[in-house]
């Protein structure tokens, strides 16, 4: 239980872990900081103190593992779950209950925190559980008491089995035929089962925090301990060095030993190796310098254990510190870093949410969540050359980091990956050749649009052609981390003037110096054909200014991508549009057959330049390459001059583009337009609104 700061009671409940932990929902821990959003998705820090009250004691406790509410809706969401850490221990009495899978059918109970009246259990029947694990629903009896606030965080519970098979999360509104009946509504909640709590932890790189670990008088019978134990018995073989590793592996770890200088036996050691995360690297740090092949043949054994981390605990302090200490700027571009340096490295989504990195107080959790999930990650090549040396996944990552980081702190993080490649075992020439593909890279491939403004426009043309068209608008902005409504007349029609000034008047307020907010426009099929970079809105002393030469504008076709066959390939090139390829459609292509011999089955190809083709035809090319997933489709307007702008933009990395073509067409602006090319820009990424965002936004949020 979690008392309010300053107040007696309780706000939710927890389940009891192996190893001193408490596993309980992250709103719970919000209510307990007395935070105004229980949804706060801000790590409440190391050093945050809560007490929880365990076998009728008050404990202090921090929070070791968190995973915070995302992606809401009204009915229920993901996350919420955090894992807390009672420093002082526990009496040997207290035995955390298993935990099993929940299935539909089970009878299952909870309880309220105080547990003082008979009605505070709550018997229920799991009557629903969704086809992915992420909730289980719930229905009350008419017998005993109801889940309701302060159930929160606690177990569900399958007395059949003594387990826990979910943990409490929410009220949850009943079924249509039960919508009007309060009492019915009252008595439906919904859990987070067992299996989607495993998933959520696995993500965190925590899965392992709800089995008991082995317990000290039974044999270790895992083929990873014998491999352990034998190394031990031919690599460290005297008992001095051995006494010598184990107290230095148990001083670390924060385990007692003998004073009186003895050894341990082989098969404790490899216990406690198999135990403890970090332990097999302090082993490591103790023998690299005078034992390298035993180090080389523990890392390897290391690598088949789950749980087994890369680092050891000074390097991961080490590391954090000189992470947090890094600018802003590069502590938001994290997610970009990542793929730059392991694209094709299996990370969960909420590792890498742009929220989360692009606040400043949801940054610690999310730093400590993605340096967990790299820890125990695959080797990665040091270069894209065959044969490359492996290097740690995780000390690809920082090396990028590196490259894109100031000079001071750049010198601090490389000779960090330095000792870490030392220790284990890794070649110095591949940390050279990560580090200088990673500046490369940086130089190359960082767009000036990163995280810049964003200015997303729905334009629905309602009649008219050509420059008689007049349409309604629907916009939305983006400042910094979320999407908000620009208030406007949505019923309103206006002409090309009027839609043009409302444009340059939503992306104005986005300016901010140095960084032009991206106009991205939302047209229909048939509206691909208007050329918004040269509409006019009124400028001082009677001058007019264009719209293309004063934003960067983009564009793209909800209605294509929706229909499009491949649209998984669209979200995977998405993720490679700041290294892939375009690719040239020129008058040699007469087909669209031709067009998908050219794109099929290269992921590297994120867009397409399309070429001098004849204009009728270049408008099916552009309306394919939408559908079949390019986030990228660069190509001209009019008849002449396009070869002058392709030669220009063709060789751009594509997630510059946007500002480019802005430069480009302000350069030309005094140019006739026989002579020079009109570049257009069919170009996505991965920081729109979803759907629902668009069309379900709370009004009271709209902007002036």
């Amino acid at each position: 239980m979690f008392p309010r700061s300053g107040e007696r009671g309780s706000v939710g409940a927890g389940v009891l872990l192996p190893g001193s932990r408490v596993l309980t929902a992250a709103h719970v821990v919000n209510l307990a900081l007395g935070r105004s959003d229980k949804y706060d998705a801000a790590h409440p820090g190391k050093d945050t103190v809560l007490s929880v009250r365990v076998g009728g004691h008050w404990h202090e406790a921090r929070v070791m593992v968190w995973i915070p509410v995302r992606e809401r809706t009204k009915l229920y969401w993901k996350g919420d779950l955090a894992v807390l850490e009672l420093p002082r221990g526990l009496p040997p009495n207290l035995v955390p209950p298993p935990w099993r899978p929940v299935t539909v059918g089970l009878p299952v109970c909870a309880w309220h925190p105080a547990g003082r009246a008979e009605f505070s259990l709550a018997r229920s029947e799991v009557v629903a559980v969704d086809p992915e694990f992420a909730f289980a629903v719930v229905d009350g009896s008419d017998n005993g008491a109801t889940i309701q606030h302060g159930y929160s965080g606690g177990p569900v519970w399958f007395d059949e089995d003594r387990a826990v098979v979910g943990m409490v999360v929410a009220q949850l509104k009943g079924d249509e035929e039960r919508a009007h009946h309060p009492d019915q509504v009252r008595r439906r909640s919904w859990c987070l089962p067992t299996q989607r709590v495993r998933q959520e932890l696995a993500a965190a790189g925590a899965a392992h925090l709800l089995d008991a670990p082995h317990h000290a008088d039974e044999p270790e019978t895992s083929s990873e301990a014998f491999d352990l134990a034998d190394i031990l018995n031919r690599k460290v073989d005297s008992t001095k060095a051995l006494a010598k590793c184990g107290r230095e592996v148990a001083r670390k770890c924060g385990l007692t030993h003998p004073r009186d200088g003895s050894a341990p036996s082989v098969e404790e050691f490899a216990r406690v190796l198999l135990t403890y995360p970090r332990a097999l690297a302090e082993l490591t740090r103790v023998l690299f310098a005078t034992k390298p092949g035993a180090v080389t043949e523990l890392l390897d054994v290391g690598a088949r254990i789950p749980h087994c981390t890369l680092l050891t605990h000074n390097e991961r302090r080490r590391l954090t510190a000189l992470l947090e200490s890094l600018p802003n700027q590069i502590i938001t571009s994290v997610p970009a870093l990542v793929l730059d340096a392991l694209p094709d490295i299996d990370l969960p989504a909420a590792v890498l949410t742009d929220e989360a990195w692009l606040d400043p107080d949801a940054a610690t959790g999310a730093l400590e969540a993605l340096l967990d999930q790299l820890e125990r990650s695959r080797r990665a090549p040091a270069t894209e050359r065959p044969s490359s040396p492996l290097l740690p996944a995780l000390v690809c990552f920082v090396l990028h980091v590196a490259a894109a980081a100031p000079d001071g702190c750049a010198t601090e993080l490389v000779d960090w990956c330095a000792k870490v490649v030392r220790r284990t075992q890794g070649h110095q020439a591949a940390l050279e050749e990560r580090l200088a593909l990673a500046r490369e890279l940086t130089c190359r491939l960082r767009a000036p649009n990163q995280n810049a403004p964003r200015l997303l426009v729905r334009l629905r043309r309602v009649d008219g052609e050509g420059d008689t068209c007049r349409f309604t608008v629907r916009m939305w902005r983006r400042e910094t981390t979320t999407w908000q409504r620009v208030r406007t007349e949505e019923g309103h029609v206006g002409d090309l003037t009027a839609t043009a000034a409302k444009i340059f008047t939503a992306a104005s307020q986005l300016w901010r110096t140095g960084t032009l907010p991206i106009v991205e426009l939302l047209l229909d099929r048939t509206d691909l054909g208007l050329d918004p970079h040269w509409w006019k809105a009124p400028g001082p002393l009677n001058t007019r200014r264009a719209l293309g030469v004063d934003f960067p504008v983009v564009f793209t076709c909800p209605e294509l991508v929706e229909q499009g066959s491949d649209a998984e390939f669209l979200r995977e090139r998405k993720r490679r549009l700041h290294r892939g390829d375009l690719v040239r459609i020129d008058a040699s292509v007469g087909s669209l057959d031709e067009v998908y011999g050219r794109l099929a089955g290269e992921m590297d190809a994120v867009g397409a330049v399309v070429g001098e083709v004849d204009p009728p035809f270049r408008e099916v090319v552009v309306q394919y390459c939408l559908a079949a997933g390019l986030p990228v489709v660069l190509f001209g307007r009019g008849e002449n001059g396009w070869p002058h702008a392709e030669i220009r933009l063709a060789g751009i990395p594509p997630a510059a583009l946007p500002h480019e073509v802005r430069q480009y067409r302000r350069g030309i602006w005094n140019e006739p337009a026989v002579h020079v090319g009109q570049p257009v820009l069919a170009w996505s990424d991965d920081n729109g609104p979803l759907p629902e965002d668009l069309y379900l936004d709370d009004p009271s949020e709209e902007l002036a």
